[in-house]
């Protein structure tokens, strides 16, 4: 959890809002004109001639109404209430608070500036060619993408929680249009909500399905005015992931073992999760395919290796893992496992970022298909001849 490295009591929370609203903090706003606001408005005129359908994702709904669009978040944080958020075209009139819109948070869009608390929103941004937008990030050390951190070093993007605890003071000087969670309910959200601060929650991890979390990039296109360009890049993804998917649908299943021990514990993706369906669309199977459930089940390794041990192939995800020795090191039991005997144990750290971010849980999650081709490179290597490996490596002997 991310905490704040200053507290304020809600007067002077207020008052220095009330300051940087006048001119104190962050950098120069775009002008009405900058972001295409409507001049004139038109009671009749539909403002989205461009919509998004959500397919995939369960865990948020888009809808449009002229100058507006609704988007709820079911699950903003692990068992947290819905949330709602009016999008309103800038230039036009917001739609009263009530009825189904009571208690919503109405943002203006296209928004000028975003500070993200996830490094699963940067390719999001980066696919739809909205980049600038990006003013400020949780911490740069995470961060795998190149053009962000040049962003960073150059100052155009901030850290706001460098210590991974939220600088209050910081993000309500700087006035973002939107601070986007991670998923997560931050105890200092409620404090920059009362300072004005519109906290607009991105819950992507809670989808049960590559493409469900992939699509998530509809929310980020309805903030930015990027609709088109978002129908065209998750459209390129969804088709290459359901055309690799369709390829190996008559393969032979090869048995996977997945994951590895973390404090003593292994925990085993269920049947229902994101990683099993991974494993599934890429031709394989493993021991607790059929365990119910979206999350995972919590093992030590005499049962992983009572039910796993002769799986085919490993698919970890340790980034220190180089070699098959640095995995014998971290546990001698592990060589008995068929998988380290013959070689086949993977791990998704090929794209490592200077300070040690995973491009697999960043880029990954807007790129599914990518990680889809490696895992199918990894099970079936005939259908995938010549593959370049984005995401995996085989551990050396």
């Amino acid at each position: 959890m991310l905490r704040a490295s200053h507290r304020f009591g809600g007067l002077v929370l207020a008052a220095l809002f009330a300051l940087t609203a006048c001119g104190g903090g962050g950098g120069s706003p775009s002008t009405a004109a900058d972001r295409g606001c409507v001049k004139d408005f038109d009671a009749s005129k539909d403002y989205f001639p461009v919509k998004q359908t959500v397919r995939h994702a369960a865990n948020f709904t888009l809808t449009y109404a002229k100058n507006y669009q609704v988007v709820t978040v079911e699950q903003p944080a692990p068992g947290a209430r819905p949330e709602k958020y009016v999008l309103v075209r800038c230039g036009t009139p917001a739609p009263k608070a009530e009825g189904d819109l009571a208690g919503a948070i109405t943002v203006e869009t296209p928004i000028d500036t975003l500070y993200s608390a996830s490094t699963t929103h940067l390719p999001f941004v980066t696919e739809l060619g909205v980049l600038d937008v990006l003013t400020g990030v949780a911490q740069s050390a995470p961060i795998s993408s190149p053009q962000v951190l040049e962003r960073v070093r150059s100052g155009a993007v901030a850290e706001y929680a460098r210590a991974g605890q939220i600088d209050v003071e910081k993000v309500i000087g700087a006035r973002p249009d939107v601070l986007m969670t991670g998923g997560i309910e931050d105890r200092d959200y409620p404090a920059l909500r009362k300072a004005g601060v519109k906290v607009v929650a991105n819950a992507e991890w809670l989808e049960s399905t590559p493409l469900g979390r992939a699509e998530w990039i509809r929310l980020m296109a309805a903030l930015t005015g990027t609709e088109a360009k978002a129908n065209e890049v998750f459209g390129r993804v969804e088709q290459a992931y359901t055309a690799l998917a369709a390829k190996v649908e008559a393969a032979p299943t090869v048995t996977v073992l997945p994951g590895q021990m973390l404090h003593g514990e292994w925990a085993v993706p269920n049947g229902g999760s994101y990683v099993a369906g991974l494993i599934k669309d890429a031709g394989g199977t493993y021991p607790w395919a059929s365990t119910k459930g979206t999350g995972s089940t919590t093992l030590d390794l005499e049962a992983v290796l009572a039910k796993g041990r002769d799986a085919k192939v490993w698919l970890a995800n340790v980034t220190e893992w180089k070699t098959l020795a640095d995995v014998r090191e971290d546990d001698p039991r592990y060589a008995e496992f068929t998988a380290f005997k013959t070689g086949a144990v993977w791990s998704s750290n090929k794209a490592l970022g200077p300070g040690g971010g995973n491009d697999f849980y960043e880029r990954g999650v807007a790129r599914p298909d990518l990680i889809l081709a490696d895992l199918v490179a990894i099970l079936h290597p005939d259908l995938a001849p010549g593959h370049t490996f984005t995401f995996y490596r085989r551990l050396a002997s």
